[in-house]
């Protein structure tokens, strides 16, 4: 019973000094009635290119990734709100460059081939842009989610 005991505690302590400490970041997310409240236009649509601007930084908001701008054009499915003839939109975002930072921001990114339809809940910009409503820091956590497609 002793030795039972002994590697109990034995096996504990290693499993305690081997796991490291680890970091999180926290990250509110939003009900998807405050989404709807606070974007401009809902939308179900599909990308069908992707390109980078001439936009870089060093960091979105005090974080160290370096990113740069991307603008990618989406076809409109369905409108939930917003302008029910929207048939296309350009969605400014960013993408990672140089590497990620440990708990840095939640980028999005599209691939136009794979044919993936999303949920976008958007704001629009002063230059007629779309970003994404829960920010450009972490898109990808909150208001811009993958759909399954509906049998047709």
């Amino acid at each position: 019973m002793a030795a039972c005991l002994c590697r109990i505690v034995l096996l504990t302590g290693v499993v305690l000094a081997s796991s490291g400490i680890v970091d999180a970041r926290a990250v509110a997310t939003w009900s998807y009635q405050k989404l709807f409240d606070e974007s401009d236009i809902v939308v179900i649509a599909t990308p069908t290119a992707t390109s980078d601007t001439s936009e870089k930084s060093p960091g979105l908001d005090g974080f160290g990734q370096p990113v740069v701008g991307v603008e990618t054009k989406f076809t409109v499915s369905a409108v939930l709100k917003g302008d029910k003839k929207t048939e296309a939109f350009v969605l400014h975002h960013y993408r990672d460059d140089g590497g990620l930072v440990p708990n840095g921001p939640c980028l999005v990114s599209f691939d136009p081939e794979k044919k993936r339809t999303y949920l976008l809940f958007l704001v629009r910009e002063d230059d007629g842009r779309y970003a994404p409503t829960f920010g450009q820091v972490d898109p990808a956590v909150c208001g811009i989610s993958v759909v399954e497609r509906f049998a047709r």
